[in-house]
This record gives C-alpha cells, structure tokens and sequence, in this order.
C-alpha cells in the first residue's frame, strides 16, 4: 500500500489535519511527498554463501566469524572419500594406459611381430613371383607356376599392409587412451584440490555453518561470506505499488537498531515478477550507512521509496473524498475531482476543485 512512515523525521511532511468533522473546508496550496512503502533485510555486497561439490566431512576450518578474508584465501577444507577413490581409479587406470601404450606392452610386441611375419612373408613371396617372372621369360617355368607365385604375392602384400596398419592404429589408439586417462587423472586430482575451497572476494566471514568433523552435503551452505563496508537492501514492495517504483528512485529507511536515525539509497533493480506467495515483488536499493553507525547482514528495515515530491499543489484531506473521487460542496452538490499524488493525509486535486471550493469534510 502506498504510504509513508510517520516515523521519518521528513521536513517536507505535511504538518495539518482537515479539523472537525462537519466543518467546511477549502483546498490549500502545499507541499507533498509520494512514498511507497517496503520492508527487507540487509545484505553485504558480493555476499554470497559457500557450498561444497561434493559430499564429505569438514576436516579443517581455516577462518571464523568476523575474520577479514582476501581473494584465494583458503576457507574450509572437506575430505570427501568419494574423490579419494576417484583420483585412485584414475591413476588405476592412468598406470594401466602407460603400460599398454610403452615399446614394451604385450599387446603391440604380439602386433611388431605379425608384422615382422607378414613382412618377411611379403619379401619372400615377392622374390618368389620375379624369380618366376624370369623362369617364364626363359621358357624354364610354366605360366601356372608364374599364376600361382603371382596370386602368393599378391596375398603377402595385402596381409602386410593388413598388419602395418593394425600395429599403428593399434599404437595410436593406445597412446591416445594414455593422453585422455591422463587428462582424466589430473582432473581428478584438481577436484581434490577444489576441496580446499577459497574466498572469492575480499570482505568478511558473516557466518560459519558447520563443524569440524561434520558430515557435509552439497545442498547445505557451509559459510557465508562478503564485502566488509559495502550493503545493500533487499525489498518487498506490494504489487499494487510496484507499477510507481523506477531505477535510481530516492529511498529512506529505518533500522530498528537505530530509530533515531534515517538512512538513505536508491533503488537499484526491480525484479518484473511476482511472488505468489506473498503477493510482492523484489526491489534491491543501495543503502549508505555513513561512518556513525556499525550496520550487520540480515537487519531488518523498513523503508519509504520516494515516488513523487511536489511543491505548491492543491490539496484537500484524504478523509474527504468520498469513495473513489467525489467530494460534498457546502451547497450540497456531489462533484467528481480528479485524483494525483497523495499521501497519508492529503490527496492532490487535478481537476475539479478551485482554492475557492468549499467541501464538507463527511
């Protein structure tokens, strides 16, 4: 609902009432300020709250709360077993790759010596078919014989680039196998490293979740960290007010831990969604604190976002209008005024009043 906080040491808040009821009255020429109204939390800048990828126990805490925290500085270690036996698979399989893919494995001493055979085969089978070749041409040999040692060599050939091409697919299959369980290995071993996990920013420790020895999951925040000056708000504002808000919109606000103070913002973002829920949307707002005051992450506020301030308008009281926009004359005349920004106690009137104007307050 739109409205402001009468709590707000504002000087440009409206100072006076319409008076008794009955009297007549006429409108005013004053100033007025348009707020909407909103409540939230303080957050620290870049805060964000740290998870673990995967499920383990915390075997080392290296910061506590109200700690200030650097960029990479180490946070929370978690042990988890099941990254343990993943880096041993992979350096399993690593060896293994390593051993099939050196001059000495098994497989591609079997695969040398096919290929030395058929080679020898191929050389024997190809001296066989030119001495043949030669017997013909002497008339020393039949063209049987020469067909026969031809077809033999012919076979030797194809069964040599047959095993030529076996070894050294076979070679590079195995040392590719040994190049992809390397990469699998030191990524197994930098996710162990990512178990040490770091700071993202400079800032401070808000809140430290777990213990030391706890069994930790990846759904579960194990700290919260963020900038150590640096807050900002985040609001709920009622849909029916949130068509009035826009970008760079003046916010004050009251914090429960300082009432006899106002503090001030402006609104950063406005999320285009609402929340079923609870029928509001979010509006995050810087908020500038000052040098006085200690603010903590998680104060409650409340808060007016300035939606319009307006000089030397007139003004009738609220408790005027009738319904939606009639007004009584003193002649008993019902006259419909058009309506602008208003506040707690008074309504701005566009159209349909003159200063001269006397209305009945009902």
């Amino acid at each position: 609902m739109t409205k402001q906080f009468l709590l707000f040491p504002l000087t440009i808040l409206l100072l006076v009432s319409c008076g008794r009821k009955g009297e007549v009255i006429t409108p005013v020429r004053r100033d007025l300020v348009q707020a909407v109204y909103a409540s939230g939390k303080i957050f620290p800048e870049n805060g964000y709250k740290v998870y673990s990828k995967l499920p383990g126990y915390v075997e080392k805490i290296h910061v506590k709360v109200g700690d200030s925290i650097r960029v990479g500085q180490a946070l929370i270690t978690i042990k988890s077993e099941v990254s343990e036996l993943n880096v041993t698979a992979a350096k399993n399989l690593l060896e293994l790759a390593g051993r099939n893919a050196s001059d000495d494995s098994p497989l591609l001493k079997a695969l040398k010596q096919d290929l030395a055979s058929a080679r020898a085969k191929y050389e024997l089978d190809s001296v066989n078919y030119q001495r043949y070749q030669n017997l013909y041409k002497e008339n020393a040999g039949s063209k049987l014989q020469l067909d026969a040692s031809k077809t033999q060599f012919e076979i030797s050939v194809q069964n040599y680039l047959k095993a030529s091409n076996n070894f050294y697919a076979t070679r590079d299959r195995l040392l590719t196998e040994y190049k992809n369980a390397q990469v699998q290995y030191d990524a197994q071993v930098s996710n162990r490293s990512d178990y040490t996990l770091v700071s993202g920013v400079n800032g401070t420790v808000y809140d430290v979740i777990p213990k030391e020895g706890e069994l930790v999951g990846t759904q579960l925040a194990l700290l919260e960290i963020g900038n150590t000056t640096g807050f900002y708000v985040e609001l709920s504002v009622d849909e029916t007010d949130i068509a009035l808000l826009e970008q760079d919109q003046e916010v004050l606000y009251m914090i429960d831990a300082y009432k006899d103070k106002t503090f001030t913002g402006k609104i950063r973002e406005i999320y285009p969604r609402i929340s079923q829920n609870n029928k509001t949307s979010k509006v995050l707002a810087g908020i500038d604190p000052g040098t006085e005051v200690k603010i903590f992450s998680g104060m409650s506020v409340e808060a007016n976002i300035i939606v319009a301030r307006k000089t030397s308008i007139l003004v009738i009281p609220r408790e005027c209008l009738l319904g939606t926009g009639k007004v009584i004359l003193a002649s008993g005349d019902t006259v419909t005024v058009k309506k602008g920004a208003e506040d707690l106690q008074f309504v701005e009137i566009l159209a349909g009043l003159e200063e001269t104007s006397e209305v009945i307050k009902p």
